[in-house]
């Protein structure tokens, strides 16, 4: 896996180190997530959706959305161990003709409508408070990543969610960025799901390498696009770099590596499972009747 860090350190590789002033680390880093929201938008669906649930209010037809939201996917009520899709009304003025009674209620809600960015409404209002639970999947904003590799030493035990470092390191930035150990007895990596203080964090899946009371480690932003598409953004980086500079052979040849690479993404990650191939095995007869075949004569 590619940190930004060294997304940025491929792309000086890859142009040099820029001498005119017109490109800083941070254009650099800017053009990297400008990359990876066209890498995920292509297959947003499966590898970004996010879900948020709240319980229902009696009478209560508007919902806070979070600070992320740009669209629903999907929107659901859950209860008595059921779950109700609800339909979404098509217009604002649709849902102005359904609301034309607003006392009108009902056990179950059934249609939906998101208001503006940052409402979901439901129709009718339910009748008592606590029936089920409103769910709502949706597409989230790509957040733009700038966490600065942080490398130390750490205790790491197999089957353990809980990382230690007695030198302090840990900060609250750090949540949603990556761990992994660098001195061989790993490899893996791990996201990070939470820090409780200076010297402990909570990764989101348990440790599955080696125990290491001291192992050194690296702590950084990272694409969550699979690590075969990484160099894919440094492409794009590099591409913007001599578009900039009104190089378009080079501007070309980097933007054709960067598109040969998003369409393999696309092509492998658009669906939300992996394909299945037969082949056929050697001997083998096709029979499209699906009786038994009969042996020639004559």
């Amino acid at each position: 896996m590619l940190t930004f860090n060294k997304l940025a350190a491929r792309t000086y590789d890859m142009v040099g180190t820029p001498n005119d002033g017109g490109v800083t680390q941070a254009n650099i880093a800017q053009d990297i997530n400008q990359g990876l929201r066209l890498f995920k938008n292509a297959a947003r669906r499966y590898w970004t959706r996010k879900e948020v649930t709240a319980s229902l209010v009696n009478a209560q037809q508007d919902y806070q959305l979070p600070a992320d939201f740009v669209r629903a996917t999907e929107v659901k009520i859950t209860a008595g161990g059921i779950v109700y899709p609800l339909t979404e009304v098509p217009s604002e003025h649709k849902w102005n003709e359904l609301n034309i009674i607003p006392a009108v209620t009902i056990y179950i809600p059934t249609m939906f409508f998101i208001k503006g960015f940052n409402v979901v409404s439901i129709w009718p209002a339910p009748s008592t408070s606590n029936v089920g639970t409103l769910s709502v999947s949706y597409e989230p904003r790509l957040p733009d990543y700038s966490l600065a590799d942080v490398t130390g030493t750490a205790s790491v035990s197999n089957g353990s969610q809980t990382v230690t470092d007695s030198s302090s390191s840990f900060t609250q930035s750090m949540v949603n960025g990556w761990f992994s150990v660098t001195d061989g007895t790993g490899g893996n990596w791990y996201q990070i799901a939470s820090v409780a203080d200076s010297s402990h964090l909570t990764l989101a899946n348990f440790y599955q390498d080696q125990t290491n009371a001291s192992a050194p480690y690296i702590i950084g932003a990272a694409p969550d696009i699979p690590e075969d598409y990484h160099m894919g953004l440094v492409y794009y980086a590099a591409y913007q770099f001599y578009l900039k500079r009104k190089d378009i052979a080079n501007a070309n040849q980097y933007l054709s590596l960067f598109q040969n690479l998003l369409d393999q993404y696309q092509e492998t990650y658009a669906a939300k499972t992996t394909g299945i191939v037969f082949t056929k095995q050697a001997g083998d007869i096709y029979n499209i009747f699906n009786v038994p075949p009969t042996g020639l004569s004559g």
